[in-house]
């Protein structure tokens, strides 16, 4: 299977782009850093994304906007693989692929070599690394919530953290 190589996504950083042509997957925003196998993007409602590199289908560069200054970069997570990304958003409310029957959100629990954990209202759900085309975490994914959810978001991160060092 061929996938976009980061070295193609490194003379776009700073450029306005689409993520794939269409579909829950697709978004528009500009590419602000780049990793060896994920990138992460800046949406135009400021939403951070990080989408692995083995499912992005097509990058399409908006030449009219090219160059694109971003104002006020917001802080993101970082790491030197879509792994170590993984480990470093535990415990935060994420939300796993942008849209369609695979989209999923909650507490992300645990991160092993193949596998994540999630903590999905009353459910445990694990998903399978290969799986997660892209994910975006906290205050981008709460904004989109209403108070109810956020009283909701802090008894399941208690709960994730609770589980977690019960099984250690």
């Amino acid at each position: 299977m061929s996938e976009l190589s980061s070295d193609l996504l490194y003379g776009l950083i700073g450029e306005s782009v689409r993520v794939n042509r269409g579909g829950p997957e697709s978004q528009k925003g500009t590419v602000v850093s780049v990793y060896s196998d994920y990138f992460v993007l800046l949406s135009e409602s400021g939403t951070v994304f990080y989408y692995q590199l083995e499912h992005i289908k097509s990058i399409t560069r908006n030449v009219k906007e090219s160059g694109v200054e971003i104002v006020s970069l917001p802080t993101f997570v970082e790491s030197d693989d879509f792994h170590g990304l993984l480990q470093n958003l535990k415990y935060r409310w994420v939300k796993i692929n942008r849209g369609g029957p695979e989209k999923i959100e909650g507490i992300l629990q645990d991160v092993s070599c193949e596998f994540v954990t999630l903590i999905v209202k009353e459910e445990v759900v694990q998903i399978a690394h290969y799986h997660i085309k892209s994910i975006n975490y906290g205050l981008q994914v709460q904004a989109e919530e209403d108070e109810d959810n956020q009283s909701n978001n802090q008894q399941y991160r208690a709960r994730a953290t609770r589980q977690s060092s019960r099984n250690r």
